[in-house]
């Protein structure tokens, strides 16, 4: 390749880059938004490296074969692996070099202590509450059919939405940064046939809400007073408020990915 052609080659990756990263902005509060960031950067980088090896290299056999079977290849991939490939994609989406460019909220110390304190609440007066808190993937798509709040955090809001004689108490509560965004949201429930049998609908929709995406999910039960805290789909039973705080503050070690 000749210098106008390496030029060419990299305008196009750059407007490529360009239209996937206001694609990407477009998508950020969507539920799939980390699944799209990841199959973009996979297409990216992979697409651009092979064939950029394949007119080096003059692998003529290798670029028919390509052209012919890659995107059955692909489709065959996407059909049988699909749940995996999902999990790749999200964990992809959220490294920290596309986290600088698409952005996220996540919850300052003071909006993490207003939540340990209305989960600690909660707990002592036997009322049931599931809060979804938004790190760097946005949950606005779970804003469907919920009640705009748009207020303040603050733990007495949090306990008051959770009465039990409350209209949107049977909800969970959306969280980003210092804000309420809504509440009485219906979460997904999740469909992992490994979860406990007894598990509560709560606790079922705090795995869905969190199994594709960082967010972190606080859950009171109504039943044992005990708070449960859901990353990545699994549930830690039982978190102190110590624990708590630390993990929405961001002051622990990451979770550990699903075996």
């Amino acid at each position: 390749m000749n210098f106008a052609a390496w030029l060419k080659l990299a305008l196009e990756v750059l407007v490529a880059a360009a239209l996937i990263h206001t694609f990407i902005r477009f998508l950020r509060d969507t539920r799939g938004s980390g699944v799209m960031r990841g199959f973009m950067l996979a297409v990216l980088l992979l697409g651009t490296l092979f064939f950029v090896v394949v007119d080096l290299l003059g692998l003529e056999h290798l670029a028919w074969v390509a052209d012919q079977g890659l995107p059955l290849l692909l489709i065959t991939l996407v059909v049988v692996f699909q749940p995996e490939i999902r999990q790749v994609l999200v964990r992809l989406g959220e490294n920290k070099l596309l986290r600088r460019f698409t952005g996220g909220a996540s919850a300052s110390r003071a909006a993490a202590t207003e939540i340990v304190q209305a989960a600690e609440r909660l707990a002592r007066r036997g009322f049931g509450g599931l809060i979804l808190v938004e790190r760097h993937t946005g949950i606005g798509g779970f804003t469907e059919g919920a009640t705009l709040v748009d207020a303040e955090l603050s733990a007495a809001l949090l306990v008051t939405l959770f009465f039990k004689d409350a209209p949107l108490h049977d909800g969970a509560v959306l969280v980003r940064g210092e804000r309420i965004v809504a509440a009485g949201a219906l979460l997904p429930l999740s469909e992992n046939p490994h979860l406990p049998p007894g598990l509560g609908t709560r606790h079922r929709a705090a795995v869905g809400a969190t199994e594709e995406n960082d967010a972190i999910a606080v859950v009171v039960s109504e039943e044992t007073h005990r708070i449960a805290l859901v990353r990545r789909g699994r549930i830690e039973e039982g978190v102190s408020p110590e624990r708590l705080l630390a993990v929405l503050a961001g002051d622990d070690e990451p979770v550990a990915e699903p075996a």
